[in-house]
């Protein structure tokens, strides 16, 4: 593969990151909108280890091109870069699993009951299901279990 079409290819994969990225950070803030508005059903995409992909490879991909144009740079604090990204995995892997235990305590805190018949799990996240009190969960259980008869 040519080098301009691997960078292509490497600058596509960072935008399709931060994309992936903004729509976890609009997913996050319409929960906050819901749980202010106290609307009945909330649903949330938990999405843990997003964070690492979102941030981590588009940094990663800087670190490659400062490689790039500065290689004396590179090889002068190869140890500390090392270090650095080593420490940034932990970090964003850290505050993926913080965060959204931080969003889940935020809506069980404002009165939402966790429906766990209704919550699922798909390829990409696990969608969890709060209602508002435990007769809409037995009502959404009753929905799901008539659409899988």
């Amino acid at each position: 593969m040519n080098n301009k079409l691997r960078q292509s290819v490497i600058i596509f994969f960072d935008v399709l990151c931060i994309v992936f990225l903004w729509i976890g950070y609009d997913s996050i803030r319409q929960t906050l909108i819901e749980i202010n508005a106290q609307v009945d059903i909330i649903r949330i995409g938990n999405r843990d280890g997003f964070f690492i992909v979102g941030i981590g490879f588009p940094l990663l991909h800087l670190l490659n091109i400062t490689g790039h144009f500065w290689p004396d740079f590179i090889k002068k604090h190869q140890k500390s870069l090392n270090y650095g990204v080593i420490g940034l995995v932990v970090i964003l892997l850290t505050a993926g699993f913080v965060g959204s235990s931080w969003l889940k305590l935020r809506v069980a805190n404002a009165g939402y009951v966790h429906c766990r018949y209704v919550s699922g799990v798909s390829a990409l996240a696990k969608t969890l299901v709060y209602t508002k009190d435990a007769k809409i969960c037995k009502d959404l259980e009753t929905e799901a279990r008539a659409k899988r008869k």
